[in-house]
């Protein structure tokens, strides 16, 4: 992936959102880990959140997958960074915008679910008619 002297360079990363405030762990593209045919950000979830817990940034109670959470990752067969999150997060489109802009990634940037990133109020939340 190419980078513009001018642009900093994408990043890759896991993110929460939580009480409206990003928290984000970021890895530039170029030092990205290779996952099959990915490039991914080398922390898990879990692994961060528990950086956070003890050092009180977060809640010790709360699990890391309780919480709306996402993750970008270069897809090495398209050659496209992908954005995967909670649905809570995609209906955000302002917090998108900042996601988009603090890792620096391109505005037609693919934005999608996952079933890995389905917070606690979704996996619980009863479907209404309208889905």
């Amino acid at each position: 992936m190419k980078k513009s002297a001018q642009q900093p360079e994408p990043c890759v990363g896991i993110f929460w959102l939580i009480d409206g405030k990003l928290i984000i762990d970021t890895t530039p593209v170029s030092k990205a880990e290779s996952y099959s045919t990915a490039l991914n950000h080398p922390t898990s979830h879990i692994d961060y959140w528990t950086r956070l817990q003890r050092s009180g940034a977060v809640l010790p109670e709360v699990e890391y997958e309780e919480l709306p959470r996402g993750r970008v990752v270069f897809d090495g067969r398209d050659q496209r960074l992908k954005l995967y999150a909670d649905a809570c997060i995609l209906r955000k489109k302002d917090v998108v915008k900042k996601l988009l802009r603090l890792l620096h990634l391109p505005d037609d940037t693919p934005l999608s679910t996952d079933p890995h990133y389905k917070c606690y109020l979704c996996l619980t939340r009863r479907p209404s008619n309208d889905e």
